[in-house]
């Protein structure tokens, strides 16, 4: 089969969320309002983070401080392995993330995967404040996600490919209903189950590896 591989960042590549992580550290809290609202559906992904970034320019960290809690965060076990595994097999890697590049630059790059192609929300930084630029937003195609994993799911699959999704979040539910196969876990694995959608469990990259290997028997 030739696979092109889709995968989500925080939470999936990373063992946590690491933009949800650092406005709920750096704003002490004060942005947590926000982030209810958008998993209830009141708000898109876009007023969100918009949001959680005005509340953290109040008050922004020091660039130290930042910079050693980027330096800090942790890849998921059998990432290398999983990046490893599709290159020799000959299979494209493309991360679609909801996040920032600020931090998911500087982590892929200190895990030895800097290379990896990523989609992702840009953002200025100026005087240690963020400022997002959402250039990936396109209400008429979708009018919740700020980058939707769906729609560039359809827009970068070439034909016959097969298009496997890796995710763990909320964010991840359109690009998981685009994929040909899901791999999926936490948030996303229960959206999937109430949707009845069919998936594939994984704690770690060894698992999809593992699983991928049968696909080709």
């Amino acid at each position: 089969m030739k696979y092109h591989v889709f995968l989500d960042f925080d939470g999936t590549i990373t063992t946590v969320d690491v933009g949800y992580t650092f406005f709920k550290v750096f704003a002490q809290g004060r942005a947590e309002e926000i982030v209810r609202r958008y998993r209830e559906g009141a708000i898109n992904a876009v007023e969100c983070l918009q949001g959680e970034c005005d509340i953290y320019n109040e008050y922004p960290a020091p660039a130290a401080q930042v910079r050693e809690f980027i330096k800090s965060q942790k890849i998921t076990v059998g990432f290398n392995e999983f990046v490893l595994y599709c290159e020799t097999n000959g299979y494209p890697i493309t991360i679609l993330s909801a996040g920032f590049d600020f931090y998911i630059k500087p982590i892929l790059e200190k895990s030895g995967s800097g290379n990896l192609e990523y989609y992702a929300n840009a953002t200025i930084i100026k005087n240690g404040r963020i400022y997002p630029e959402f250039t990936h937003y396109n209400p008429e195609l979708c009018q919740r996600c700020s980058n939707c994993k769906g729609v560039k799911i359809k827009q970068l699959k070439k034909p016959g490919e097969v298009s496997v999704f890796i995710g763990d979040g909320h964010s991840d539910y359109h690009g998981a209903r685009a994929a040909d196969i899901v791999f999926a876990k936490s948030f996303l694995a229960d959206d999937l189950r109430k949707a009845n959608v069919d998936f594939y469990y994984f704690d770690t990259f060894h698992d999809i590896i593992a699983e991928m290997e049968r696909f080709n028997r």
